[in-house]
């Protein structure tokens, strides 16, 4: 009935056919702009350039290290941060994965 009556009051089957495609228009600009900047916000490895996720401490890739343990809350930190922002203490910088075997004493 309905496809008759808007048929006989404005002469075609689709006359408000501008609105579907004013709605695929702007779902696919809106899907085409998600898809777009998804990936853009992903974290990457500083070692291999690998993604990670922002939950790994080690990269899988190349086990590059990502995250740490604050020394003073034993809360996660970032190997990047300086300052511990759950207890304010003064985290001591990184060492490389390559340089931690000369650190260790030898026996």
């Amino acid at each position: 009935m309905s496809c008759t009556w808007g048929y006989i009051r404005h002469g075609s089957y689709f006359y408000h056919s501008w609105l579907l495609w004013l709605f695929l228009f702007i779902g696919g600009a809106g899907l085409t702009i998600f898809f777009l900047l998804k990936n853009r916000h992903q974290k990457k490895c500083p070692g291999c350039s690998s993604p990670v996720d922002e939950t790994y401490l080690r990269c899988p890739g190349c086990g590059q290290g990502l995250k740490s343990h604050c020394p003073g809350c034993c809360r996660i930190v970032e190997d990047v941060w300086q300052v511990c922002p759950y207890c304010k203490t003064v985290l001591q910088p990184a060492v490389p994965d390559e340089y931690h075997d000369k650190l260790q004493p030898h026996s």
